[in-house]
């Protein structure tokens, strides 16, 4: 056993280098370009939501971190355009040295911090009564905080209420001012999203090799999300979809549990994070390495519905103008009743990301082109999702090129894989 042993190849382990931070004054500007949005009032954002499991897990909310870069829960940003010396402050979380055992220790107030976070000033607590003491300075204050219901209880919310009404201010209301900046993507995010894409790449052909027969959908989600994280990734935008035979005419099939069979089609809907960035794409495999009649029809339709939508992308379109001509697509070709969702969505810092489905797409956007067919009768269903990158002057660029797409060059692709 000894001898054996030592003749094993050894081991290669990836070492993927960590993402770079982006510049602090990449978040500074974005606090400018949001003052400058505010038409003299004072506003104030609360972090979302707090750490989860035995082990405690944070993720920022994504509008907090697109203005701060601050991944700690109970944060508060203050921003108040028209004072003197203090126009933006971070209130953390007062610190706790017990809890600090478990989860790590934290950054001390001090000008490095400050520094660190491109902010006039950093101070503990909450926001709520800097709004008291910076409303008399201002016409007015401003709620950012995106609607996510009709109780409408966020902290940020009620302290901004609050405050106006103690003092008599106007309550002004910018609840789509974050989702309209955030969704026009600048360079650093742009190369974020990039390689967020080059990973997710990696994982497929991951996936192109190992859905063969008699592997389980779980097998083939082990395989590929090794090749994510082996290769850079930071993290999983979401759960990773492998949906075999009848179980990829579920749109989120996530059981992973069906053994994968000769003549199956999977679906893989399955992606890298990178830098917190996401990348989205879906791939649908033959388990035979080539497709069958009827579905090689399907497929075909799916490819041709993609194709409609990328000719529509033109100056002034809206994410609601290309969901009709994917509805008018699907239509003509005799699969509308078969088509059971959206045709795209924004893809940034969330993988279902911040933007207006009304407003013209803005150069620097991200979308998703993802058309699908379902058919639950026949036991299969085929999505092909790409992402786009929305250029000035209604242009685009496909950022996932590199994946194989036409029907032959996926067959092509999958012979490859397995040799």
């Amino acid at each position: 056993m000894l001898l054996a042993l030592l003749f094993v190849a050894p081991f290669t382990h990836p070492n993927p280098q960590p993402p770079p931070e982006l510049p602090v004054a990449i978040y500074k500007e974005r606090r400018e370009r949001v003052m400058r949005e505010l038409g003299g009032c004072a506003a104030a954002i609360a972090a979302q939501g707090e750490p989860v499991g035995v082990v405690p897990q944070f993720r920022q909310d994504d509008d907090f971190f697109w203005l701060t870069g601050v991944n700690e829960p109970g944060a508060w940003l203050v921003l108040s355009p028209k004072a003197k010396y203090t126009r933006t402050a971070v209130y953390l979380r007062p610190r706790d040295p017990e809890a600090e055992r478990w989860t790590g220790p934290r950054d001390p107030l001090s000008p490095a911090l400050k520094e660190k976070y491109g902010v006039d000033l950093v101070r503990r607590g909450t926001g709520g009564p800097a709004l008291l003491a910076t409303a008399p300075l201002h016409d007015c204050l401003a709620i950012l905080a995106p609607v996510k219901d009709l109780k409408d209880e966020r902290s940020d919310v009620q302290a901004i209420k609050q405050a106006a009404s103690a003092l008599g201010v106007k309550v002004v209301h910018k609840r789509d001012l974050l989702a309209r900046l955030r969704s026009a993507h600048g360079p650093e995010e742009i190369a974020l999203l990039e390689r967020a894409v080059a990973i997710t790449r990696l994982g497929h052909e991951a996936a192109a090799r190992a859905t063969v027969a008699g592997v389980s959908e779980r097998d083939v989600q082990t395989q590929l999300e090794y090749a994510f994280f082996a290769n850079g990734a930071t993290g999983l935008p979401y759960g990773s979809i492998v949906g075999s035979g009848e179980n990829g005419a579920v749109l989120h099939w996530g059981k992973t549990s069906r053994t994968l069979r000769d003549g199956d089609l999977v679906v893989v809907d399955a992606a890298a994070e990178y830098g917190r960035y996401a990348a989205d794409v879906t791939r649908t495999f033959p388990v035979s390495g080539k497709f069958a009649e009827e579905q090689a029809k399907v497929y075909r339709a799916v490819y041709q519905v993609q194709e409609d939508i990328f000719a529509a992308i033109k100056p002034g379109v809206s994410m609601n103008d290309l969901q009709k001509v994917a509805e008018e697509s699907m239509r003509k070709l005799g699969y509308l009743d078969k088509f059971i969702h959206g045709f795209g969505h924004f893809v940034g810092l969330d993988v279902h990301d911040a933007g207006s489905n009304e407003a013209p797409l803005p150069a620097g956007a991200v979308i998703t082109v993802e058309p699908g067919i379902y058919l639950p009768e026949k036991a299969f269903g085929v999505r092909i999702e790409d992402e786009v990158l929305i250029l000035p002057g209604g242009k685009w660029r496909l950022l996932t090129a590199d994946f194989p797409r036409k029907l032959e060059e996926v067959e092509d692709w999958v012979a490859r894989a397995r040799r």
